[in-house]
């Protein structure tokens, strides 16, 4: 309803009836509201209204001279009038009832029944159950949007795990299936792996609610996808499932990512309490940190060391040799290079190590793109 103004249309092809569908309508009081009644003689006119001059609510005569008003109702639905629609008939029966109902009827009056009170109360039904159902839409497409927008999985289905709605962002993730895989291959096991489903549909039963559950799925393509599943089971009056909706997420990476900082703090742990010297070094060949081991076997301060050329390290005989095997590393010419070298410590001491050369990957933006590892030699060993 448009403010206190009310636009109605009365289809109606006899002009007496029009007259006295009009009167019976001004006559309805409703404080604060003004009627303005149009008429349409014919189909054509009615068809037009529909098009171009859209009304709050319309009454339809139940026979009209060039078609019926059940296909007036009809064909007013398939031309997308969402507004109240009052069939009018001489006639009223059950079975008149439901054709109108059936054909897209809002409610109808009978000629020669129709009360002031009668007919207040069905134009004010109409308007208040059109308005209302023009919310529920208005929600339900907000709430569509969100559903087909969101970045993370979403999925429904029916308490047997049969398809019932799935949205694109799921649908990306399992591999472009089409509704048909989805029902077959992941609905009815509720988007879980085979040997999972008996636990994860237990604890939907007893709880209602399965959080973070983890498994992997197969995609269509055949590789495989770890996801986190959280579903709700929503219960009827009766306490029966009938529907499951679910939020189904791509841990993959997140997996990778927790293995490979497992991996990083092992080698931290490794670099910080290791005998063995160790020196990360940047592209250019400079030291960005030495290991505790690495500062103790030469006797170097680390602030005395940061970005320094490793190859500064080396005894003169060596220094060529070693920025040559460190630059070819660190550019990704070679993976590894390994020799014995002249190092010198802290007081020009001149120590022979097993130098390792190894082409590392900047997981961390410092710059870190090879590691030396040094394992000083014995006289004898070296002799060796």
């Amino acid at each position: 309803m448009k403010s206190d103004k009310i636009r109605i249309l009365i289809i109606d092809d006899d002009p007496g009836d029009f007259q006295m569908a009009r009167a019976m309508i001004e006559a309805v009081e409703r404080p604060g509201t003004e009627y303005v009644i149009d008429w349409a003689s014919s189909w054509q006119e009615a068809a037009a209204a529909f098009k171009n001059d859209p009304h709050d609510l319309y009454f339809v005569d139940y026979f009209l001279e060039d078609r019926d008003g059940l296909a007036v109702v009809r064909e007013a639905r398939a031309l997308g009038v969402q507004e109240p629609l009052i069939m009018l008939t001489g006639r009223g029966s059950h079975e008149v009832d439901l054709e109108a109902m059936e054909a897209g009827a809002s409610d109808y009056l009978v000629k020669g029944q129709i009360e002031p009170d009668l007919l207040e109360r069905t134009i004010r039904y109409a308007l208040e159950r059109y308005e209302s159902k023009q919310a529920l839409l208005a929600s339900e497409e907000r709430h569509r949007g969100m559903f087909d927008h969101l970045p993370i999985g979403l999925y429904r289905c029916a308490p047997d795990g049969g398809f019932l709605d799935a949205n694109p962002a799921l649908v990306r993730l399992l591999g472009h299936p089409d509704p048909q895989v989805l029902d077959d291959r992941y609905a009815r096991l509720l988007y879980v792996a085979p040997a999972q489903h008996a636990e994860f549909r237990e604890t939907l039963e007893n709880y209602g609610v399965v959080r973070g559950f983890e498994t992997i799925l197969e995609k269509v393509d055949g590789t495989r996808v770890r996801i986190r599943n959280t579903a709700r089971a929503h219960r009827g009056a009766s306490g029966k499932i009938e529907y499951v909706e679910g939020v189904v997420e791509d841990v993959t990476q997140l997996e990778s990512v927790h293995r490979l900082k497992g991996v990083v703090e092992r080698f931290e742990a490794i670099y910080e309490h290791s005998r063995l010297a160790l020196v990360l070094l940047d592209r250019e060949g400079r030291i960005v940190e030495g290991n505790p081991a690495f500062l103790r076997a030469f006797d170097h301060r680390a602030e005395d060391l940061r970005g320094k050329s490793f190859a500064e390290l080396a005894a003169p005989s060596d220094r060529s040799a070693v920025e040559r095997d460190v630059t070819a590393v660190a550019n990704g010419e070679s993976v590894r290079a390994e020799a014995e070298r002249q190092l010198t410590a802290a007081d020009g001491a001149v120590l022979w190590a097993r130098l390792q050369v190894i082409g590392v990957s900047d997981t961390d933006g410092r710059g870190v793109t090879a590691l030396a590892l040094l394992e000083e030699l014995s006289e004898a060993v070296r002799e060796d």
